[in-house]
């Protein structure tokens, strides 16, 4: 995967007991997606709201799976983070909570920005509304908001550095918590998938859980280029189908060479 395997350049570090690797392709890729603005210091900012936001949720994994008393590990790389967290030594259930962990520490940031602006920008729920609305274009970002940062922050440069810095957090700990949270295979929404299915049938849970991820990926990668019309969503999604349905070809190839069982699931 790029950006997933070790190379001479990668930063390293320990916190709360977890072992961190970054990847310099994370650095990369996160400031080619927020190169919109060409502005060198906003897309600085950017990444850096990125590398806040993809820790925290892979924090959230972590801290539960040591809850487990597991040894989880992470490393950032080049289309965002992963956490190994020794799921063989969990139950379904733990497996459950460390997966839906990772965005539940997500959603806290997301809580905790909204929280701290309230107080010390004075920044209403109504405001925070319109602010959410208007990163999926249903609403326009409130002027008052970019107002309030410049008087608190006594000047127009830092309150343009406030206001990137909360719709960045707002974005990513929102709408990339969300879209996480799709069944995808292999975001964690599509894990939590299998792990609901296998529970119903342990033998076929995990198969279907990569059929369910097919469908869904490729209607919304249908949807998305024929109603938004948006290129990186259309090709995001597509390329989560693609995957899904390898996988279901590597199964399928397994299977016809005897190293499954489920005869009966395989012939419907």
């Amino acid at each position: 995967m790029l950006g997933a395997s070790e190379s001479p350049y990668d930063l390293r570090f320990r916190f709360l007991g977890v072992p961190v690797r970054i990847h310099p392709m994370f650095w990369l890729v996160s400031a080619v997606l927020g190169w919109q603005d060409r502005n060198l210091p906003l897309v600085m900012l950017w990444v850096a709201c990125v590398f806040v936001s993809i820790l925290v949720h892979e924090y959230g994994h972590a801290l539960m799976g040591k809850a487990f008393d597991c040894s989880p590990s992470i490393v950032l790389w080049g289309l965002g983070g992963l956490c190994y967290s020794q799921g063989e030594r969990q139950t379904p259930l733990q497996r459950l909570a460390v997966i839906l962990s990772g965005p539940g520490a997500g959603f806290l940031l997301l809580g905790v920005v909204l929280l701290v602006t309230s107080v010390f920008f004075q920044i209403s729920p109504g405001e925070h509304l319109d602010a959410v609305l208007s990163l999926v274009g249903l609403s326009h970002f409130p002027v008052s908001v970019d107002l309030k940062f410049q008087a608190m922050l006594h000047g127009e440069t830092a309150g343009e550095v406030g206001g990137s810095v909360y719709r960045a957090l707002i974005w990513i700990n929102l709408m990339w918590g969300l879209v996480n949270l799709l069944p995808l295979w292999p975001l964690d929404g599509g894990q939590a998938t299998q792990i609901v299915l296998s529970y119903f049938d342990r033998s076929r849970g995990a198969r279907w859980g990569h059929i369910v991820s097919l469908l869904v990926a490729g209607i919304l990668a249908v949807v998305v280029g024929t109603l938004a019309q948006d290129m990186f969503l259309t090709i995001f999604f597509a390329y989560f189908a693609v995957v899904n349905f390898q996988v279901l070809q590597s199964l399928h190839q397994a299977h016809s060479m005897g190293l499954y069982q489920e005869d009966e699931w395989w012939r419907r």
